[in-house]
């Protein structure tokens, strides 16, 4: 069970803790509950109980260390000197998405004073930040999720999804093989890059173009998301980048947004860059953020095969062995 239906199990009914707190223990020494405000929390216990204690409160969140409670667990109460993070906010998914980010931050790092502020500081950095995204921003997700869940098996490509939005290639394999993936909803395969996107010099670099088409029973977004989620599971930095888009667009809209599986599948294809029409040169000094469309339609393309041999003997695991 997951910590979200594990929390809806136990505290569905909403009524707050007569205590400081009411928890049930997830995982070791990692507890998640109500207060008596019924704010959503997740609480540690302290191994510093001789420190002063912290308390830091924004909009969203607050955070308390070394602090001495009482919370109820299994239908007794405990006196303890515990860590604390609370989710303020009363929209339920965003609640939600504060018990996964925790869990997943809290259990890659060790359960000490700084590793808990460090937990906090990166929720209330993802919390603080609000974005409206384009729709051309969303469709570029799609492909790119898409790309995830269509070579999870194959190649376990979500390990190389770079962790931050606009960096330079959605994928790194390697120091050296990189994959961009670009979408478009026209029926001509145009695709806006970088001039620095389709240089060879220094990388080995493939595109996977997708021709896409608007289905009111195609695949969504929201169902790439989700199924993206599982699959990046324990990778808090993915998981940020997953639920930053589930935080910020409003479920309907992700639910809205859907496209033709079988035509994705038949207008899916990898391109070398070295074979895309380009301007040869490298970018002349003092010139920079050089960009142009490329037409990909007469362009030859690769099977899929090639390219997971040959990501499979650049990756990083094959190098290290």
């Amino acid at each position: 069970m997951d910590i979200v239906e594990t929390f809806q199990n136990h505290f569905g009914s909403g009524n707050a803790s007569t205590h400081d707190f009411t928890l049930v223990e997830y995982r070791p020494n990692f507890f998640i509950g109500i207060d008596k405000f019924d704010h959503v929390c997740v609480v540690v216990k302290s191994s510093g109980l001789h420190r002063f204690p912290i308390k830091y409160k924004t909009q969203k969140i607050s955070i308390e260390c070394n602090m001495k409670v009482c919370y109820e667990l299994n239908g007794k109460p405990y006196d303890d000197t515990v860590h604390i993070i609370r989710c303020l906010s009363e929209v339920k998914r965003e609640k939600y998405i504060f018990l996964e980010l925790s869990m997943v931050l809290i259990q890659e790092g060790d359960k000490s004073e700084e590793a808990i502020i460090e937990t906090f500081n990166i929720l209330r950095t993802f919390f603080n930040d609000k974005k409206e995204l384009s729709d051309n921003e969303l469709i570029g997700l799609y492909a790119e999720l898409y790309t995830i869940c269509s070579f999870h098996e194959s190649l376990e490509i979500e390990k190389y999804w770079q962790s931050r939005d606009r960096m330079k290639f959605d994928f790194s394999i390697s120091e050296k093989v990189k994959l961009e993936v670009k979408a478009t909803v026209k029926n001509i395969r145009t695709h806006h890059f970088r001039h620095e996107q389709l240089m060879t010099e220094v990388y080995d670099i493939f595109v996977l173009s997708y021709l896409l088409r608007y289905d009111d029973e195609g695949l969504s977004l929201f169902e790439l998301l989700m199924s993206c989620k599982k699959i990046m599971a324990n990778d808090s930095r993915k998981l940020l980048r997953i639920n930053y888009v589930l935080k910020n667009v409003e479920e309907s809209r992700l639910k809205h947004l859907r496209f033709n599986r079988a035509y994705t599948e038949a207008n899916r294809h990898i391109y070398r860059a070295a074979d895309i029409p380009k301007f040869r040169e490298n970018t002349p000094r003092g010139v920079a953020n050089a960009e142009y469309d490329c037409v990909l339609d007469n362009v030859e393309f690769i099977e899929d095969d090639l390219f997971i041999d040959i990501a499979k003997s650049n990756s990083v695991g094959a190098q290290n062995v």
